[in-house]
């Protein structure tokens, strides 16, 4: 059967890739590399009206971000490639006429029109079911089913008609899903629906079908707010006297408020999980864990693994959480078992892409991030917990900082003393800075923290960091002495600030 095996991710590009659609591009992507099959990639860009070209380039390139490679489809060869829907009207609409030589559907000629069913577009569900109730009220009423060929010809007179698919009355719907088992739909609940709209738009459910049984898809995996198509699709494979693919539904994604997850709910596409510094196989083990599970109860994954024992078994009838933590704490994982220098060269990278490269060499980024190796949860944490490492010139500490290490009135001159004790240092590497502080502290016959701390605030503008002494080391003798400097002139200021404000 492996062989056989061929599926399909068919977004529409009227929107960037959210996570979402991310999340069943994947799971056709294990099941077809899972029994050894074809993985279909299909741009349907017939909605004129919404359609962008930057939204197509960003499905590739977030595919490629997340390493899903398709076998056949736009800028791919293959016996059938490249897909693009609009590319193929002359297909649906030959279908369609087809369907009226046969008397499986009718031409209509009322003034109200559905919108545009094509609901690739997961975050259009609502609207979509808005369609269907408009669609199922003007089936209600429309009698040109009944029309006699005169009345038809002088409805032609006036514009031209849409083409409506006809629904055999008395009779229930049953879907056989690979993963809600039989659904079944009241037949009340299935109008005449329209397949091209007057002006000559073929429809999502006529060019979804058309499409797939001419690109030989086995098995269509797709959004469970998919499912209500489903007995509309059969019957057309029906009309048409073709075998229907194998229907799957995978569970819809819903928000932490258990809401349904959108592109209005935020950073939602990948491209702004890319931004944010998430390594592309952790947001991969993320994305195939909601909805389906390897049955071990394990939360990492590699690649390999998930193409093993991804099946459709796996996959539950239940939403979907997103947790954001759980993604943060996975892309640590990730980010751990990496050597530093991967992390490195991520940094660099994002810094290539926000126009920051240039103004640190390589080998300084890469002793920042084996510092943060094991601290960061994404690539942006090295340049926003470590903020202070990118920072020339002074660094403005926080309130926190100063109220919890800065308040004595004995730190400046604490400061002072570091500072001295620094600038005497014949080298300035993690080892002399410690030996210069401890043998201080020893001197002066008081804890290391006391001179610890308020260097902290100075050189990082924090309470917390890494290890002080690696931290100074990084940054460099001329750097932390400017800094001690500066907070010793911020303190004497605020203290000259007070005492004139006591008298």
């Amino acid at each position: 059967m492996s062989s056989d095996v061929r599926v399909r991710f068919a977004p529409s590009p009227t929107g960037y890739l959210h996570v979402g659609g991310a999340r069943t591009a994947l799971f056709n992507w294990l099941f077809a590399r899972h029994l050894g099959g074809r993985f279909v990639l299909r741009i349907e860009d017939t909605d004129v009206a919404r359609n962008r070209p930057e939204y197509t380039q960003a499905i590739y390139d977030g595919l490629r971000w997340i390493k899903l490679d398709w076998d056949e489809g736009p800028d791919r060869g293959g016996p059938h490639g490249p897909y693009l829907q609009s590319q193929r009207v002359e297909a649906h609409l030959s279908a369609a006429k087809a369907l009226l030589a046969n008397g499986r559907a009718y031409e209509c000629f009322c003034s109200q029109r559905p919108t545009d069913d094509n609901e690739n577009d997961d975050d259009d569900t609502a609207e979509f079911d808005r369609s269907n109730v408009i669609d199922r009220a003007v089936a209600a009423s429309c009698r040109c089913n009944k029309l006699s060929d005169a009345e038809k010809a002088e409805a032609r007179s006036r514009g031209p008609a849409a083409i409506r698919f006809a629904v055999p009355p008395g009779r229930d719907f049953v879907v056989d899903d690979l993963i809600r088992g039989k659904v079944t739909f009241p037949g009340e609940t299935v109008a005449d629906f329209v397949l091209v709209t007057s002006d000559g738009r073929a429809l999502y459910n006529l060019a979804v079908v058309v499409d797939d049984r001419d690109m030989a898809i086995s098995h269509v995996i797709r959004g469970d707010e998919h499912l209500a198509n489903t007995p509309k699709q059969q019957l057309l494979y029906e009309a048409f006297e073709w075998t229907p693919p194998r229907f799957a539904h995978i569970p819809i994604i819903l928000n932490a408020q258990r809401r349904k997850l959108s592109k209005r709910d935020g950073a939602t596409s990948l491209n702004d999980y890319e931004a944010m510094g998430y390594v592309p196989d952790a947001v991969v083990n993320f994305l195939a864990l909601l909805g389906w599970s390897p049955r071990d109860n394990r939360e990492l994954l590699t690649r390999d693994e998930l193409i093993k024992l991804f099946d459709l078994d796996g996959v539950v009838k239940h939403p979907a959480i997103f947790d954001t933590a759980k993604l943060g704490w996975m892309n640590k994982e990730y980010i751990k078992a990496e050597p530093a220098s991967a992390l490195a060269a991520r940094v660099v990278d994002l810094m290539h892409r926000s126009n920051r490269d240039g103004a640190f060499d390589r080998a300084y980024i890469e002793k920042v991030a084996a510092l943060l190796h094991d601290r960061v949860r994404t690539v942006v944490d090295v340049l926003e917990l470590g903020s202070y490492f990118f920072t020339d010139g002074a660094i403005e500490p926080s309130e926190e900082a100063l109220s919890k290490h800065c308040a004595k009135p004995e730190t400046v001159a604490l400061l002072q003393d570091v500072r001295a004790a620094l600038a005497a240092q014949s080298t300035f590497d993690t080892a002399s800075v410690e030996r210069a502080i401890r043998e201080l502290a020893a001197a002066k016959g008081i804890k290391a923290s006391e001179y610890i701390h308020p260097l902290r605030v100075a050189v990082t503008g924090q309470s917390v960091s890494p290890g002080i002494f690696e931290v100074c080391a990084i940054l460099g003798r001329d750097r932390v002495l400017a800094r001690i400097d500066a907070l010793v002139a911020l303190l004497n200021a605020g203290a000259r600030a007070h005492a004139r404000a006591v008298h």
